[in-house]
């Protein structure tokens, strides 16, 4: 049976079938401390902000490094006040190809994902895509060196 191409495998692979349990969430409420302390504890780079199960907004690094670092911000402020509010969302039902397309047209690291019900469920992030896209081309990206003439074009960021 030949292998399927990866353009193939992006129109007919859920988000479901590619995510991992691991789901950081936290109040509205929450103080810039708390929850700075939540993505230090937990290694990430996000937090799903939700109220009875709906998402209200998401904060990531970059609303700590763009509206917070450098200021003068009272660290017991909720976090409500500086996260990305109206996060995007999908369905785990979702194609993997349709959340690579948003991901890569909005500049988002994390997309939370919700059920039929609208119902904070996951989250899928980048590094999970990239895990995901990496396994076809194993050789590819493991044994290759870095490039040293690489020039990004826009700014790097979470």
């Amino acid at each position: 049976m030949p292998a399927k191409s990866v353009e193939a495998v992006l129109k007919a692979k859920k988000i479901f079938e590619i995510t991992n349990p691991k789901l950081i969430q936290a109040p509205p409420e929450i103080s810039i401390k708390a929850a700075i302390k939540l993505l230090q504890e937990n290694k990430a780079g996000y937090i799903v902000v939700a109220q009875n199960k709906k998402v209200v907004g998401i904060f990531t690094e970059t609303d700590v490094v763009q509206r917070i670092l450098d200021k003068n911000i009272d660290w017991e402020k909720p976090i409500s006040e500086f996260m990305t509010k109206d996060a995007l969302v999908l369905k785990p039902t979702d194609l993997v190809g349709s959340a690579i397309d948003l991901m890569g047209e909005k500049r988002f690291y994390h997309i939370p994902l919700v059920d039929d019900q609208g119902e904070l469920v996951n989250v899928l992030s980048v590094r999970t895509l990239i895990r995901f896209l990496a396994e076809f081309y194993p050789q590819e990206v493991y044994n290759l060196p870095p490039d040293p003439n690489q020039v990004m074009e826009t700014q790097e960021g979470g």
